[in-house]
């Protein structure tokens, strides 16, 4: 008798060959086998490889991979069970049933946690065997004595992963197919979308795949010299993923970015995400990686707002503020002066990395571009991503798990997770199914609500062609419409809870009131806060509070600052920002019974485009919409809620703390040239209200009515043009007023700077003029009579000119 306690290995034969990736000294071998598999019950080496094989959600699990190991996009199973797996069945018509070959990798497994190593172990060679210990080896066939073409792959299935990094969808409709065969789906969540799938073992009898599956034999424990650059097996799958998709299909952009080895701004976003991704039970108020959005989502394409989900950012928000903060030229960190950093080309300066890593050892560099990355070791790599990136982080981190709209925003989300991780909840395939699209990707939903679409197509086009409906397919429309029904339920007990925790709202004593009222009134409160959310959740509130916290801190800076300096002046200016900001959503104690408190002032609507307050400003300019674009305008509502007297209190306190001493002294120092900005920036945006309200249609019709009518009267030129600059003047005095109604809307009262220096920075002295005490307001900043009579004849010259060029007013 013999016993045989080796490692089993599984075979795979095919044909070999090689390529390398990189050059010079980073460059690596890549060998593959070219191969196949085959669904079905045989028990042949292609059907165990086809079990064998998965696509890279199944083989680690996706809240334990590192950032830099997501290089897929999200499978879309609606896909690959709608269109992929009748081609492959002749259902569609096509008589040519063969897809090309997909890539895998074959990779070690990580001990511990799922992932995978970045290496293999030390190999050793035996004439054609090249073995990498107990996880696989490669031989190449001798044949009458000759090198063949042909090989033999022998890998351990327990130790080892294949792992799709190219073809997934054409991959995942063979897996698909061979478990149904097999009935071998186990738990996997994904099993739903091919249930209605009814297959023969002869239906797939002569459908084959073909599979290049992909090693590098350079990567291994016995060369250091790869290491030492960084290169390991993450990075060579991604290089692949990205060269062979340079032609395919578009991918996303924040896909694009996880994938990035050259942008150092994409090397902080994954830093920021890993952050957050990593956060281990802690108070439940805080921001959670489920907030981010970074899937293939269409959202990601182009959408500015985050609305209606869980998430209030994403990574290529994320990407954006780390480009401008390490990366932003000069005039973007102006108060006033114009450098948009939504144009990339404002966010490429070589020169302020080098300024800011001023003192950090170990780096000595003049300039850093910021898509050269490869080009540095990657320790340097690894230092300039941390130091500069915590400059984002000091201010992003906090925003998001403190400011009071998130943090309500945070702890309804946790509350709901909770509740959908209870036993009973993860037992209803319905619940458990909402806890997924919800929790575990924005990618997920998407791919799920196309499923159902294709469902809904599929029964309609069957019953247009008078056929019967079979009952998987009305099972499986039943369950998706549950889980939608579901999905909406539990997303409008987000924006209510929410709501009410921002609105300081007794939940259980308001909603026991009169029905018909508490109804009203549950919609109003989430309308208020989704106003709120909306508004907060868009890349020009993001990037706008970010330049607002860093402008500042600019100025509070010695010349040649150190590093060191710069990252405390940094976090000075986010404490004393997000208190202030912060002091605009406070509220009382007191939890309210009723629409009193917060909910009920006007401050509550500043963000509502049609009420008086910030939005309504915006509006006031011809802006409708909330886009990347108007971070300015939000640098500046910022700047006026944090000197407004609303967030006296709370500044005040910040700057009151001995260990902020230092601080505060340069903070007041600064403050003339700060409120000097924001009067500019409130002036601008006052005038372009007036400059739209002047070139309404309505306005110009009462132009042309006044002059028409005054020349009827017998009126000369000179007191026409005194009737229409009478006419100009008001249509700019009713204008202001109704800019400074919306700023008094949101901050309860417009100072003047002499008034808000006396509260921050206590100078002796009577205020100046155009200024008033403490107990008044101003309502208008200083302006000379001339500069007013200027305005108002160039705007009334542009309305009479106007007039003539389009003939209501005659010459």
């Amino acid at each position: 008798m013999s016993f045989n306690f080796a490692v089993q290995k599984l075979h795979a034969f095919g044909s070999y060959g090689e390529f390398s990736i990189g050059s010079g000294g980073s460059q690596v071998r890549a060998q593959y086998l070219l191969t196949k598999i085959r669904p079905g019950q045989q028990g042949h080496w292609e059907n165990q490889l086809a079990s064998q094989m998965a696509p890279w959600r199944e083989v680690f699990r996706l809240e334990e991979l590192s950032f830099d190991e997501l290089i897929q996009r999200d499978l879309d199973d609606s896909r690959v069970a709608h269109d992929l797996i009748p081609y492959l069945l002749g259902e569609t018509g096509q008589h040519a049933r063969f897809f090309p070959p997909v890539l895998a990798v074959l990779v070690p497994k990580r001990e511990g946690p799922s992932g995978i190593a970045p290496r293999y172990p030390t190999p050793h060679t035996e004439g054609e065997r090249l073995s990498f210990g107990d996880l696989f080896e490669f031989e190449r066939a001798v044949i009458e004595g000759v090198v063949s073409p042909l090989g033999v792959l022998r890998y351990n299935p327990q130790r080892s992963a294949i792992v799709i990094v190219d073809g997934q969808h054409r991959a995942m409709a063979m897996l698909a197919l061979h478990r149904q065969i097999n009935k071998s789906w186990g738990a996997d969540p994904f099993a739903p979308y091919y249930s209605h799938i009814q297959v023969d073992p002869s239906a797939v009898a002569h459908i084959e795949l073909p599979v290049c599956i992909i090693f590098f034999p350079d990567l291994h424990d016995g060369r250091p010299e790869f290491k030492d650059r960084g290169i390991d097996l993450v990075s060579v799958c991604r290089e692949i993923f990205i060269v062979v998709n340079r032609q395919a299909k578009q991918v996303s952009k924040s896909r694009e970015l996880l994938l990035d080895d050259e942008d150092f701004a994409a090397f902080m976003m994954r830093r920021t995400l890993t952050r957050f991704k990593d956060r281990k039970e802690s108070a439940p108020d805080v921001a959670r990686i489920y907030s981010f959005a970074f899937g293939d989502s269409e959202a990601d394409n182009g959408g500015q707002v985050v609305a209606g989900q869980l998430e209030f950012c994403s990574a290529v928000a994320l990407h954006k503020m780390h480009a401008a903060a390490g990366f932003g030229l000069p005039a973007a960190f102006s108060l006033t002066r114009s450098a948009d950093i939504t144009d990339g080309r404002n966010v490429r300066n070589p020169t302020r990395p080098a300024e800011i890593l001023t003192g950090v050892g170990g780096v000595a560099l003049q300039s850093i571009s910021r898509r050269s990355a490869k080009t540095h070791r990657p320790e340097d790599v690894s230092l300039i991503a941390d130091r500069i990136g915590d400059l984002t982080d000091r201010i992003m981190l906090p925003l998001f798990d403190r400011l009071r709209p998130y943090a309500a925003h945070n702890q309804a989300a946790r509350q709901l997770l909770e509740a959908l991780s209870d036993p009973t909840a993860m037992a209803d395939p319905v619940q458990a199914k909402c806890r997924s699209l919800l929790f575990d990707g924005a990618g997920n939903r998407s791919v799920f609500e196309e499923h159902v679409a294709r469902l809904r197509e599929k029964i309609d086009e069957l019953r247009t062609q008078a056929q019967p409906v079979p009952p998987h397919l009305m099972n499986q429309l039943t369950y998706s419409e549950s889980v939608t029904r579901a999905l909406q339920e539990r997303e409008t007990w987000v924006k209510t809870s929410r709501s009410f925790i921002l609105f300081n709202i007794d939940e259980q004593n308001f909603l026991s009131r009169d029905k018909a009222a508490v109804e009203a009134d549950v919609r109003e409160v989430r309308a208020r806060g989704k106003a709120i959310f909306d508004a907060l959740s868009t890349q020009a509130f993001q990037l706008g509070y970010l330049m607002a916290v860093l402008s500042h801190a600019e100025l509070l800076l010695p010349d040649a600052a150190s590093y060191d300096e710069r990252l405390a002046a940094t976090e000075f200016a986010s404490a004393l920002y997000l208190a202030g900001l912060n002091a605009f959503f406070a509220v009382a104690g007191a939890r309210h019974r009723t629409m009193s408190g917060y909910v009920a002032e006007p401050r509550a609507r500043a963000f509502e485009a049609a009420q008086s307050g910030f939005r309504g400003l915006l509006a006031a300019g011809n802006v409708r919409e909330l886009n990347e674009k108007q971070w300015e305008f939000f640098r500046y509502v910022v700047l006026e809620i944090v000197h407004s007297r609303m967030a006296s209190a709370a500044v005040t306190a910040v700057l009151g703390d001995p260990e902020n001493s230092a601080h505060a002294a340069r903070f007041r120092t600064a403050l003339p040239a700060v409120l000097d900005a924001i009067e500019k920036l409130r002036t601008r945006y006052f005038d372009a209200a007036v400059s739209t309200a002047q070139k309404t249609p309505e306005f110009k019709r009462e132009v042309d009515m006044i002059t028409m009518s005054a020349r009827a009267g017998g009126k000369t030129d000179e007191e026409v043009r005194a009737l229409v600059d009478e006419a100009v003047a008001a249509k700019r005095k009713e204008t202001l007023d109704v800019c400074r109604e919306h700023l008094r809307s949101s901050l309860g009262r417009i100072e003047s700077a002499a008034q808000v220096l006396r509260r921050l920075a206590p100078v002796s002295g009577p205020p100046s003029a155009g200024q008033v005490g403490d107990q008044g307001e101003l309502d208008e900043p200083p302006t000379t009579a001339s500069a007013i009579s200027l305005e108002v004849a160039v705007a009334a010259d542009q309305l009479q000119n106007a007039a003539v060029d389009d003939g209501s007013v005659g010459g």
